[in-house]
């Protein structure tokens, strides 16, 4: 995870991970910013380097007509570039530094990638586990065949037919039950911590803590940001809870906020850890009482069957 004002440019995850378009915008307009080039000049220089009918170019093309960036911004869909919307209204109304900001919010973006990244590493045990007992009754079917038996004969029978309806309805509950399981971890990605860091941007520009909290809450609710959290903001918040901690011990503000939010992130990481470690012991509950009777409905009997010499269950 990157510091603010940290590494600029454009970059991918450190597990390799492409990064965002949002990320990318955000990174890329902070060098500008750094180099000197005016606000109003960002998105005209960006457009050179976009394909036409990608989001960069949709809102370069918006700015170009005469919207405003903020509207822009927010107008290219997707909760991503609504908080890069947010940070750069924020930046604007308060006087706060935008390239620092931008900086920060491509570092919760690259953040928010390498969580993607690891979930997907950590679930594919899990996800071929299911693949590979699934596709075990088909399997002990073709082995059979293969052996000179005839389990597709066995299960054209009557009773066959009883076997095959009754195995391939446990196979069907066992695999939608472990795939409910695996979106349990899989739920909707947002970044944490944003509300800290919107906070600190806020604070950016000279304004008490006070008025920059509402100018936060402003601003999302402008753009319609929907990874900002309001309950966050309010007095059981943890921003208010840092603005308290902050004021008790009299430490500086700003980069208490910044240090709380990295320590979310670090406690989403570690949260993802362990709900993919019970994944790998709770998904072999639906394989162990619907997959593996559905294996012996579907691949041992009807094998066995025809092994004791064709024995008809009908």
């Amino acid at each position: 995870m990157r510091r603010p004002g940290g590494g600029r440019g454009v970059r991918t995850g450190e597990r390799g991970a492409p990064a965002s378009e949002a990320e990318q915008t955000a990174l890329r307009a902070a060098v500008l910013l750094r180099g000197g080039v005016p606000a109003s000049r960002v998105f005209p220089l960006l457009a050179k380097e976009w394909a036409e009918g990608s989001a960069e170019r949709g809102i370069a093309d918006r700015v170009a007509e005469g919207t405003d960036a903020v509207e822009a911004l927010a107008a290219a869909g997707g909760p991503e570039w609504r908080i890069l919307a947010v940070a750069w209204d924020i930046a604007e109304r308060t006087g706060a530094p935008l390239a620092p900001a931008l900086e920060r919010v491509g570092a919760a973006f690259t953040a928010l990638t390498e969580l993607r990244a690891r979930r997907s590493v950590l679930l594919s045990a899990p996800r071929a586990t299911v693949r590979l007992v699934a596709g075990l009754p088909l399997l002990a079917i073709l082995m059979g065949a293969l052996l000179g038996f005839d389990p597709l004969g066995v299960l054209l029978t009557p009773g066959g037919a009883v076997l095959l309806a009754l195995g391939g309805l446990l196979l069907l509950l066992g695999v939608l039950w472990a795939r409910r399981l695996t979106r349990e971890v899989e739920r909707e990605d947002r970044v944490v911590g944003l509300e800290l860091e919107l906070m600190w941007i806020a604070l950016g520009g000279g304004a008490p803590p006070g008025a920059a909290l509402r100018q936060l809450a402003d601003s999302a609710d402008r753009v319609r940001a929907e990874w900002v959290r309001f309950d966050e903001l309010c007095a059981e918040g943890r921003v208010r809870s840092v603005l308290r901690v902050a004021e008790e011990v009299g430490a500086p503000l700003g980069p208490m906020l910044l240090e709380e939010a990295d320590a979310e992130r670090l406690r989403e990481q570690s949260e993802l850890e362990r709900s993919a470690e019970r994944l790998g012991v709770r998904v072999l509950i639906p394989l162990g009482v619907c997959v593996l009777p559905s294996f012996v409905a579907l691949g041992v009997l009807p094998v066995l069957f025809s092994m004791l010499g064709g024995l008809s269950l009908g």
